[in-house]
């Protein structure tokens, strides 16, 4: 760890971020997965000092908005870490979104810049039309209508030093909401919570993290929060090839950050010959459910790799739970391969039943409530009550329950499920059902309103291309003997070609619902 960190951490994030960059200048800082080419701290630190005294040259001050749409590069964090240097908050977008979505959420926060990957330029041309805002657009690489990064960053940097923030709850960064039960909301970290897990991040004896999020994602700061602290190597790879994923171990990889869908893609892919897989250290994956079997056959593809499935959300700078720094985690976690980790000492919780709020013992499923410092301050804009309960507890919105051994398990996301009479239904027992049999690749589970018995259960389906043929009342039929009479598919089966996806690759539920609610597919 590095000295002195509560006199780092008591200045903010932008200070702590640009101290340790100048303490670990001649430690290589990026490597670019296509090309092999390193940048050091002290080489990334120049090119961060160059955008923030251009962002304060184009008149922008403490507390205006910044924003990024990129896919990732060595210079995709250069304008975030710049932020945190001068006070501006990054509100990022995810370059794959569609224009209308895009305009949804930097509506909400204004930005005065937009650093625009080449492969967004276009989207982006019709994004600024619809903004409320006319930012200026700033583009990685060349672009006759657009200012160029590299131009734009090109200033004298000596005689910089970072703003330190008068107040630790200051906003220093705003993520987006997944939006996959609503419409998406700005969630504002302060320098508190960002640096509130700084004494609990990495284990010793690593090097090297990858990850494939950008900087839409939560993931993609924490991992960035890891490198500068721990002097980390950061692999940076444009995408994640779902097709290919065996060609992003050209490189020792000690940590591998994934979501479940691109970890499980290398048990759709056998290994080419001459791949060395054998080095990553640990494989951490989260955001969507994954069951038991898929862990187990993710562990034994990768038999000597730590596979943890973790925990996450965007109102939480980092997860509340110890994987893989607790002493006997990974015995617990070969133990209970869906356990998603023990709660830190630092944050105080509780799991409540959903219907009377009462506090629940083990085994007993219900909403997990945390008290964190690593936890958001506010929506930005908006009332944020309804994130709280009236003794200001921050409910996840997440079903779970712990064990004997105070191990967690998610269940499901309570806004997903819904009342059928008196009873719960959670979707996932029922889609854990679907998805054994051999003709369903995706399954969905929804409730649709129903006049007496508040909803129904339907699945939407989406078949293997070379499965076997099955009707609707033949799935119907497979769910009745294989569940409870309250899970019974009441509402019956939509088949559907693509399930749609949030551009954090979940099920986008509110789309979903609407789809079918509105036009009956």
């Amino acid at each position: 760890m590095p000295e002195a960190t509560p006199a780092l951490q008591s200045r903010g994030v932008g200070y702590t971020y640009y101290q340790l960059m100048e303490r670990n200048r001649n430690k290589i800082a990026q490597v670019d997965a296509l090309t092999g080419e390193e940048q050091t701290y002290g080489e990334l630190l120049q090119r961060c000092i160059g955008a923030a005294i251009a962002m304060e040259a184009e008149g922008l001050k403490p507390g205006d908005f910044i924003s990024i749409c990129s896919l990732n590069h060595l210079d995709v964090c250069v304008p975030y870490l710049a932020s945190l240097f001068t006070g501006v908050i990054c509100a990022s977008v995810e370059p794959t979104m569609l224009a209308q979505e895009m305009v949804y959420l930097l509506n909400q926060v204004g930005p005065k810049i937009i650093f625009v990957g080449q492969e967004a330029v276009d989207t982006i041309r019709n994004v600024v039309d619809d903004l409320q805002t006319k930012p200026l657009v700033v583009v990685f690489g060349t672009c006759g209508t657009y200012t160029s990064f590299s131009e734009f960053i090109h200033r004298p940097t000596k005689g910089f030093a970072p703003r330190v923030p008068m107040d630790l709850n200051e906003t220093a960064l705003v993520l987006f909401s997944s939006g996959t039960t609503g419409r998406p909301k700005a969630i504002c970290h302060s320098h508190k919570s960002m640096l509130a897990d700084y004494q609990y991040i990495m284990g010793k004896g690593l090097s090297s993290l990858a990850g494939f999020a950008t900087p839409y994602w939560v993931t993609f700061h924490v991992i960035q929060l890891v490198c500068i602290v721990h002097g980390l190597r950061k692999i940076v790879y444009h995408r994640f090839d779902v097709s290919n994923p065996w060609r992003n171990f050209d490189f020792k990889i000690d940590v591998l950050c994934l979501n479940p869908l691109q970890a499980l893609s290398f048990l759709d892919h056998e290994p080419p010959d001459g791949v060395n897989f054998q080095n990553v250290t640990y494989m951490a994956f989260g955001g969507n459910d994954i069951s038991k079997e898929q862990v187990l056959r993710l562990r034994e593809r990768f038999p000597l790799t730590k596979v943890l499935n973790m925990y996450g959300q965007s109102e939480l700078f980092g997860s509340p739970f110890m994987y893989p720094l607790h002493t006997n985690s990974w015995e617990l976690t070969m133990k209970y391969p869906t356990c998603v980790g023990i709660m830190k000492d630092t944050v105080s919780w509780k799991v409540v039943d959903i219907e009377t709020g009462q506090t629940l013992g083990p085994n007993q499923q219900g909403e997990l409530l945390v008290k964190a410092e690593q936890q958001f301050k506010s929506y930005h804009n908006r009332d944020s009550s309804e994130a709280f309960d009236h003794e200001g507890w921050l409910k996840t919105g997440d079903l779970v329950y712990y064990n004997e051994e105070m191990c967690f398990f998610v269940v499901n996301r309570i806004k997903e499920s819904f009342k059928y009479q008196a009873h719960h239904i959670i979707p996932t027992e029922i889609e854990h059902v679907l998805l054994t049999h051999p003709a369903i690749a995706k399954a969905v589970v929804l409730g649709l309103p129903h006049e007496t018995e508040n909803n129904h259960p339907m699945a939407v389906i989406q078949l293997h291309p070379k499965g076997p043929r099955v009707s609707e009342e033949e799935i119907v039929r497979y769910v009745e003997e294989r569940v409870a009479d309250k899970n019974r598919l009441r509402a019956g089966v939509k088949f559907v070609g693509n399930i749609p996806l949030t551009v954090t690759d979940k099920v986008n539920r509110f789309k979903l619902r609407e789809m079918i609610i509105n036009y009956g597919i």
